[in-house]
């Protein structure tokens, strides 16, 4: 397996930088030969024989924009390999090689799509590189999609989060102390698919937008709720996930909500299992209870939690640093500081509920919001020791 030309990114034919890499796995019998010397200087190529290789490259050396495959290999043929990269690396875009005798395989394999496209062999190395440049081309277009289809749910998902802030104060203060905790869970945890798991926490309690706010300002005092109020309380996923559910590729979010607090044993999707821990060591956390015994509590809870996300989560969350209490006026407001009373206009509407994390969305919020409306000043914040 051979890297051509590696170090500096290799020019494209217009001098910029080409950033997208391409892997060719070759087959034993049929080598590029001094096509690989031409595809060097416009490409930046890695070439591996054999799909071991191939498999091997694509793993340490990833991710790659294209991969391309011949079909003839010494112990699994090319489509077989490439079968495989598009459920390891669906964003690749794959090109299949061949010759004229394997032309039923490359066409099984485009109807099946599999591949992009299917090349004939022999073929010059300025018309590989025709083939590469579409590859290329194709595979910017299907992440430009993708990553405006991300924005267009991410500008609904914060629209969403708007009208529960408007109309349940406490409930988004919580889903935003909420998210903090799972961004940092999920990394620690390597969780896949990112940010379905961030949107469904932003989402946590969309459903809450028909609870009374006094129902949330009690989890937020660390009070217990009476049976009726928690049966009320533990209907809000139920209502979110349907909310959530008619709206385009919404719907793995959706499952998340809803699954939010069901057991192990129920098999919950992953994301929502983390939600459950954030979920819960938020509320003892409200309980005045230091991180220590939050988790000597929720380990000797079986069946509810995943042990690694309670390894993930403790691993991020310091070790009972304490919190120092200060008095501070909106513009000395910074994010990670925590809010130790409502902050209300001086008419008493409610802006933002005790307990929310600040972050840099809802300080900006505050001080535009203050420039329409007086605000009651200053206001109590609990500081990391560490930060204060």
């Amino acid at each position: 397996m051979g890297r051509v030309a590696p170090g500096a990114a290799i020019p494209t034919r217009n001098g910029g930088a080409m950033a997208e890499k391409i892997l060719i796995v070759e087959g034993a019998h049929n080598p590029l030969g001094k096509t690989r010397e031409a595809l060097a200087t416009r490409f930046d190529c890695t070439f591996a024989v054999g799909v071991e290789e191939g498999a091997q490259a694509a793993r340490e050396g990833g991710p790659f924009a294209v991969i391309v495959a011949d079909y003839k290999q010494p112990k699994k043929d090319g489509a077989s390999f490439l079968a495989r990269m598009r459920e390891l690396h669906p964003k690749t875009v794959r090109l299949l090689l061949t010759v004229y005798a394997e032309l039923d395989a490359g066409l099984a394999a485009q109807s099946d799509n599999l591949i992009f496209r299917f090349v004939m062999k022999p073929l010059s190395p300025d018309m590989l590189a025709r083939h590469l440049e579409a590859a290329l081309a194709q595979y910017r277009l299907e992440n430009a999609e993708a990553a405006f289809v991300q924005d267009t749910l991410r500008g609904a998902v914060q629209a969403l989060t708007e009208v529960l802030n408007l109309a349940n104060p406490a409930a988004f203060g919580r889903s935003m102390r909420i998210r903090g905790l799972v961004q940092r869970l999920s990394k620690a945890a390597d969780i896949p698919r990112l940010w379905e798991v961030d949107m469904a926490a932003m989402l946590s309690h969309v459903g809450c937008v028909s609870l009374p706010a006094a129902i949330l300002d009690k989890l937020t005092r660390g009070r217990d709720l009476d049976p009726a109020e928690r049966r009320l309380f533990e209907s809000h996923p139920t209502l979110g996930a349907a909310l959530l559910a008619n709206i385009p590729r919404m719907e793995p979010v959706a499952q998340i909500i809803g699954a939010q607090l069901k057991p192990l044993a129920d098999n919950p999707p992953l994301g929502a299992q983390a939600l459950r821990v954030a979920l819960d060591y938020d509320l003892l956390a409200n309980k005045g209870l230091t991180s220590g015994a939050i988790f000597s509590r929720m380990r000797g809870t079986r069946g509810i939690y995943a042990t690694q996300l309670l390894d993930a989560l403790e691993s991020v969350i310091p070790p009972d640093e304490g919190y120092v209490r200060r008095r501070v006026n909106i513009r000395e407001l910074k994010e990670n500081m925590q809010l130790d009373e409502d902050i209300v206009s001086v008419d008493g509407m409610l802006l933002l509920a005790k307990g929310s994390e600040l972050n840099e969305t809802n300080i900006y919020r505050l001080i535009e919001t203050k420039q329409s409306f007086d605000i009651v000043e200053p206001v109590a914040v609990l500081i990391p020791t560490h930060a204060a």
